[in-house]
């Protein structure tokens, strides 16, 4: 048996390389967000944008909610240096940076965005398709679509990642 006092000057114990857990930098921050920002309120609203306030109007909202997003991802990156982000993402940095009481009133609100949001991207979805195929029916659209990423989500995490990948290569082609 080995004495746990005494020192070992020799390193025979073998280094093992650490295990890459997690959705990582790109497929779990950069590729949501721009899918975010590229999504449906950019491709179904924009012309509606500038048709209504004018192009320098539309590059002025543009330019604002851009230098907004700018600043709360300057704030999530300094607040994520300093601790290790754990499972809740956005809602264990706040509630670890704000207290419990701060991260509950902000991360209710955060849940239900991000609930509804789904509903908006499949509309968004649906709404696109029927346009390009007046055939199709808007609420068949959005229920199959409904419930196909409901099942990639269930199946496997990884597989929907993936699955954004391909979203953003067609999104980055258009």
């Amino acid at each position: 048996m080995k004495n746990p006092f005494r020192r070992n000057d020799h390193n025979s114990e073998q280094v093992i390389p650490p295990v890459k857990t997690g959705l990582g930098s790109f497929s779990g921050v950069f590729t949501p967000s721009i899918l975010t920002i590229l999504g449906v309120i950019m491709y179904l609203r924009f012309g509606w944008v500038v048709g209504n306030v004018g192009l320098i109007g539309t590059l002025l909202i543009v330019t604002i909610a851009s230098s907004i997003t700018f600043l709360t991802a300057l704030s999530v990156v300094a607040i994520a240096t300093d601790q290790r982000v754990r499972t809740g993402g956005a809602y264990y940095m706040v509630s670890r940076s704000l207290g419990l009481e701060a991260g509950g009133a902000i991360g209710i609100p955060f849940f239900i965005a991000q609930a509804l949001s789904v509903a908006l991207y499949t509309v968004g979805f649906a709404e696109s398709v029927v346009s390009v195929f007046p055939a199709l029916y808007f609420k068949l659209v959005g229920k199959v679509t409904t419930i196909a990423i409901a099942s990639l989500a269930i199946v496997s995490a990884k597989a929907a990642i993936k699955a954004q990948f391909f979203i953003m290569f067609g999104i980055g082609l258009s």
